[in-house]
């Protein structure tokens, strides 16, 4: 499974949201690849996938979550995306 995390830019709730996924994915033991709107990955998705909102989780290259969720939120999604 590819994680990926659309992020924009140093915006602190879009770090503090980084900071969360990638602590429930190192619990996991599962990578996480952080993308930045701005870069050209990141324009490519959002024209791809029609994304307006951010941050976003993609796993396999669909939108999972959007938004910042809690702690135990972020860890249970990842658990649940790893047996499906």
């Amino acid at each position: 499974m590819k994680l990926q995390l659309l992020i924009a830019g140093q915006l602190p709730s879009c770090l503090e949201t980084r900071d969360i996924w990638q602590s429930a994915c190192h619990q996991q033991g599962v990578e996480l690849e952080i993308i930045e709107l701005e870069d050209a990955q990141g324009q490519q998705l959002i024209d791809t996938l029609g994304i307006k909102s951010f941050p976003v989780l993609l796993a396999d290259g669909k939108i999972k979550v959007v938004g910042r969720p809690d702690p135990q939120r972020a860890a249970n999604i990842i658990k649940q995306l790893l047996i499906s």
